[in-house]
């Protein structure tokens, strides 16, 4: 057996396996079996203010009570890490019913891809 017709066997194969945790991943954006439309990015950043607030809040305190010499620039900057991490967090907490069903689709499309890739190597000869 060539090598070359293998690794083009399994180039297509990776090609078929990417393609298709991008297509559940695409298709979380439909709306669902409950006929809801999934929560938009808009939506959650708008509730993501309250952790971001929080995050800054932690940040300048922490840095600014933290150090003796407070530095107004690092309390600064301590300010915009805690709202970066508050917000990042407040916008994954708001998405996460959205993310979960993008990873359910995507391990059912991949498993299938591999169920059939499984098959083409093994074909099952019924009597």
């Amino acid at each position: 057996m060539s090598i070359l017709p293998s690794l083009k066997s399994e180039a297509i194969y990776a090609r078929d396996l990417v393609k298709a945790g991008l297509d559940a991943a695409t298709s979380a954006a439909k709306p669902g079996p409950d006929g809801q439309p999934p929560a938009s990015i808009a939506r959650a950043s708008q509730l993501a203010l309250v952790p971001t607030a929080m995050g800054v809040a932690v940040g300048v305190l922490g840095i600014y009570l933290g150090r003796k010499d407070r530095n107004v620039v690092s309390a600064v900057l301590g300010g915009l890490v805690g709202g970066a991490i508050g917000f990042t967090g407040g916008v994954a907490w708001g998405t996460r019913d959205q993310t979960r069903l993008a990873c359910q689709n995507a391990a059912q499309n991949v498993q299938a891809v591999r169920d059939a890739h499984w098959l083409e190597k093994h074909p099952v000869a019924y009597a």
